[in-house]
């Protein structure tokens, strides 16, 4: 899937391409079983730069799926409205909602999901708001659903693994990077450093 206009910044493109291949391999280790017509959460989305490829692994052939990106920051969700929706074929229901990503258990009319992304997750920053974040998510997920992370940091990709497993999750697959960009304002982190991949 295209988006319908660039990318905000330089080098996002690249991070997009590495991100691709780095969920190819990530999903196929995961046993990942594309649904028939899937539905897929992007939490604490921002711009969600990776609506196009996310939905290029997770739903390949999909006639009809229900994709959703929620964010604090209504800036970025309109860019991401007007970057994907336009471009969205017949039959996929993409929508970008302004709300609090933490708070999904009070969101009663949301459905099940079969795969939540959370990409650059920051634990660190707030951890009991990641830790209602990440359990919210799981009791989110269908049953055989996946939930994906990805992180910045090694220190932040141990918390972030450590908090999920305490709260159920079973890790299925956790890949470092070789190729993620690193980050010149932020020494230590790099884009997409870490992707881990759990089960409820």
């Amino acid at each position: 899937m295209l988006p319908a206009k660039p990318f905000s910044y330089p080098g996002i493109d690249g991070d997009i391409a590495r991100l691709s291949k780095l969920l190819a391999i990530g999903l196929q280790t995961a046993t990942w079983n594309p649904p028939e017509s899937p539905a897929i959460l992007n939490l604490a989305c921002g711009r969600a730069d990776e609506t196009g490829t996310l939905l290029s692994h997770l739903a390949p052939t999909a006639s009809r799926l229900f994709y959703l990106g929620i964010d604090l920051r209504a800036p970025e969700i309109n860019e991401a409205r007007s970057r994907w929706i336009p471009t969205a074929p017949l039959g996929w229901d993409l929508d970008f909602r302004v709300g609090d990503a933490s708070r999904t258990d009070r969101m009663k009319q949301l459905p099940p999901f079969d795969f939540i992304f959370i990409r650059h997750q920051n634990f660190w920053n707030d951890a009991p708001i990641w830790t209602d974040l990440y359990a919210n998510a799981l009791a989110a997920l269908k049953p055989n659903g996946l939930l994906a992370i990805t992180s910045y940091f090694d220190r932040e990709h141990a918390l972030a693994t450590a908090c999920l497993k305490q709260l159920g999750a079973e890790l299925l697959t956790s890949i470092r990077h070789p190729e993620s960009r690193p980050l010149t304002d932020a020494p230590g982190k790099s884009v997409d450093r870490h992707l881990a991949i759990f089960k409820r």
